[in-house]
């Protein structure tokens, strides 16, 4: 007899025979001893839990690094939220769609992009009704129809009551004087506008876009290191009846060399992909470009908009965000997501003596020999070619001068279009948010035009680590 405490999981991996457990609660990941075992490099090791508490089902976020979604919505760590019937559950490749029924039992039916995912030792049985289950359907089914027309009336048998007096009858008007349209003409019509539909999505598809995809959508590749599969101008790729489409762009972003995070920022305000990515606007159209210019175009003070009730301004006032005023440092410091990915910063000094010390040590930590300074810049470097102190600061110690940084910052944040460092998803004269400011953190070509030879390599190394250890750094 089971407890109220008590949870019944069935756990189906595509068409196989399902399996049952009876607990107070599951857990899914890489590791053979968890209840569900989700083979994959970018599922954790103990990746989500399920529980049963008050008589309803909670999920639970277990890994600190590794995606994570419900109904396309990201799950921050260590969050719970209550499943409810008809969620979609997304870790890594795995696609999972939660059915509970009326007894209070939940049903986890697994699949791996669309390919079933089948447990070590199970084979596909296509499943058939018994023979008295097959009798007991046809039995309703007779018994439904039987009763339908014993309790709907017809002209034979009127539901109304016989009108009173001596001329006792039921009249109702008839369609036999009226002339019908052919049914044949509706036939006809419908089988010529499907042939020109058909002929048309199979001659030229884009027909039925606004403007064509862009090219990396719309090409066939072998494999990619940022997409686990090739769009090949599919619409059904993107577009799944009742699914939001950013979970169909996690699905397919989660690669070798990309992971389809997004920074805290973003997420709380409820920034998804198709907010910055925008599609279906010509084939030479660039994805990044478009992102990395709505930028400036969302954080604008002319921005009406509000993204989970909070409103968004011009950045730094319109200056290139040289983060000190009168001494005091006015930033909120590097995302953890982002300081995960930037080794320097775990390198430095901790047992910072207060937040301004921790500050200012991030900042240069991020700065200071790691960078490429900008050719034709006018600016002073190391031996190498790398900012150093004294590309921002004319003097140093007690009397440190912060009024050149101020002026240093657009040398290295905006470029004209005829210097050659200058990256060219960038319009002239625009400022180089991205630089600061990054989205997909766990992303290994993150930053590669920007940092000099020996920063990539070991940001590609802590990227790796994390990977290789399913989200885990070594």
């Amino acid at each position: 007899m089971l407890g109220r405490d008590t949870g019944n999981f069935t756990i189906r991996f595509g068409t196989a025979e399902p399996h049952s457990l009876y607990k107070e609660g599951i857990r899914l990941g890489r590791l053979e001893t968890c209840d569900v075992v989700l083979d994959d490099n970018v599922v954790s090791r103990v990746h989500a839990g399920i529980n049963f508490l008050d008589d309803q089902y909670e999920i639970v976020n277990l890994s600190a690094a590794n995606a994570l979604t419900l109904n396309g919505r990201l799950l921050p760590a260590q969050d719970t939220d209550v499943l409810a019937n008809g969620d979609t559950i997304q870790i890594g490749p795995f696609v999972i769609d939660v059915s509970i029924g009326e007894g209070n039992g939940i049903t986890l039916a697994i699949q791996r992009f669309g390919t079933a995912v089948l447990p070590e030792g199970r084979s596909e049985r296509p499943s058939t009704p018994a023979p008295s289950q097959a009798a007991d359907v046809l039995r309703v089914f007779w018994e439904k129809r039987s009763r339908e027309k014993e309790d709907w009336g017809s002209r034979l048998r009127p539901t109304e009551k016989p009108k009173p007096g001596k001329a006792m009858f039921n009249w109702r008007p008839t369609r036999d004087l009226r002339r019908p349209w052919r049914t044949a003409l509706f036939v006809w019509a419908i089988i010529i506008v499907g042939a020109v539909g058909v002929f048309a999505y199979l001659k030229k598809p884009t027909v039925y876009e606004p403007q064509a995809l862009s090219n990396p959508h719309a090409r066939s590749v072998d494999s990619t290191a940022i997409a686990a599969q090739s769009n090949n101008n599919s619409c059904t790729t993107c577009h799944t009846a009742g699914e939001p489409m950013d979970n169909a762009c996690i699905r397919c972003h989660t690669a070798t060399e990309f992971h389809a995070t997004n920074t805290k920022a973003h997420e709380t305000a409820g920034v998804t992909c198709t907010v910055c990515h925008k599609e279906h606007r010509g084939a030479d159209f660039s994805l990044t470009a478009s992102a990395i210019a709505s930028c400036a175009t969302c954080h604008n003070d002319a921005n009406r908009q509000t993204y989970n009730g909070k409103s968004v301004h011009t950045a730094h006032s319109g200056s290139y965000g040289y983060p000190v005023e009168n001494g005091v440092w006015k930033w909120k410091g590097v995302y953890r997501e982002v300081a995960d990915a930037i080794p320097e910063i775990n390198f430095s000094a901790t047992g910072d003596k207060d937040d301004q010390a921790k500050l200012s040590r991030q900042f240069h930590a991020v700065h200071v020999a790691r960078l490429k300074l900008p050719e034709n810049s006018g600016l002073k470097g190391d031996a190498q070619g790398r900012v150093s102190c004294s590309t921002c600061h004319n003097s140093l110690g007690n009397n440190v001068d912060r009024e050149t940084p101020r002026q240093t910052c657009a040398a290295c944040h905006t470029t004209s279009s005829a210097d050659a460092s200058r990256d060219q998803r960038f319009a002239a004269g625009q400022a180089n948010c991205i630089s600061c400011h990054t989205q997909h953190p766990f992303s290994s070509r993150r930053w590669s035009e920007f940092l000099s030879d020996d920063a990539l390599r070991r940001r590609q190394e802590a990227i790796s680590a994390k990977n290789d250890n399913g989200g885990q750094q070594k």
